[in-house]
């Protein structure tokens, strides 16, 4: 399968057959095409720009406000190149796709499901540490943790196909770009995740307020996998057991925990910070 990534060894979206030439002048509706809400469309200029910058392949169909296209040549020219159609629509058109509240600046993108690397292929490249999400519904809160992530230097996630966001629009206009540099694997069964990770040599650490062990004392020496649970309930019992080390930030406030981005890009940057030290 082409990378279309480039450099940047991530998992594509299928490609697609080529897109006509001309552009239409009211959207078309095809029964597995039709713009879904937030699920499947991204709207406004630089989070379009974005993706069509770093993964052009993953938009199935532009839309465009009449009378913009020339604003955005460029990546109406892009995404022909890989494959997608692109649709020049009228006021009202626009806003159906975007949604009538939008603030969509004349542009809108339909685009193609995410594709998830397989363990096996994940772990061939050795990743440490890994982040293992069991539980963030929210897609924002999930963006933002691959945002900390990739900027703490983390290369691999796990995240759980139950009870937990998917890599959808939403989450990757939060990650602000940093989706593209993760290789992400969506996993059925969390425990039975677990136990393959720890046979690959890995030791798992369970954020959670209150945890045995400190960040600041936990040996950043082994391949770690580093796992967040909900945003309300945190991680989960069976996750708590199967973990090698429940770990914990210390809190110096009256406030008993943080969002758990932030509880992730504290952990995580601190696990940088000591390595880089040694």
């Amino acid at each position: 399968m082409k990378d279309f990534r480039g450099k940047h060894r991530n998992r594509s979206w299928p490609p697609a057959r080529p897109a006509p030439r001309e552009d239409v002048r009211k959207p078309r509706e095809r029964r597995d095409e039709t713009p879904g809400g937030d699920r499947d469309i991204v709207y406004g200029a630089e989070p379009i720009r974005e993706l069509i910058a770093a993964a052009p392949e993953a938009i199935r169909a532009l839309y465009v406000k009449q009378g913009s296209d020339r604003h955005f040549s460029s990546e109406i020219e892009r995404v022909r190149t890989g494959g997608g159609r692109v649709e020049i629509l009228d006021d009202a058109g626009i806003a159906r796709v975007a949604g009538e509240t939008a603030r969509h600046q004349g542009i809108a993108a339909l685009m193609r499901p995410y594709e998830y690397a397989a363990l096996a292929d994940f772990l061939r490249d050795k990743p440490d540490p890994i982040v293992l999400v069991d539980g963030v519904t929210d897609p924002r809160n999930l963006g933002a943790l691959m945002r900390s992530a990739e900027g703490a230097g983390v290369n691999a996630i796990v995240i759980a196909k139950d009870r937990t966001a998917a890599i959808t629009p939403a989450a990757i206009k939060a990650s602000a770009g940093a989706w593209i540099h993760l290789k992400v694997v969506q996993c059925g069964n969390v425990a039975r995740t677990l136990e393959e990770l720890k046979g690959a040599g890995y030791w798992i650490a369970a954020l959670a307020p209150g945890g045995g062990t400190s960040i600041y004392d936990l040996d950043v020496s082994r391949k770690l996998v580093i796992v967040v649970g909900s945003e309300d309930r945190g991680v989960r019992e069976i996750v708590r057991k199967n973990a090698d080390f429940v770990v914990g930030i210390p809190m110096r406030g009256r406030v008993a925990s943080l969002n758990v981005s932030v509880a992730a890009a504290v952990a995580l940057f601190e696990i940088a910070r000591r390595r880089a030290a040694v």
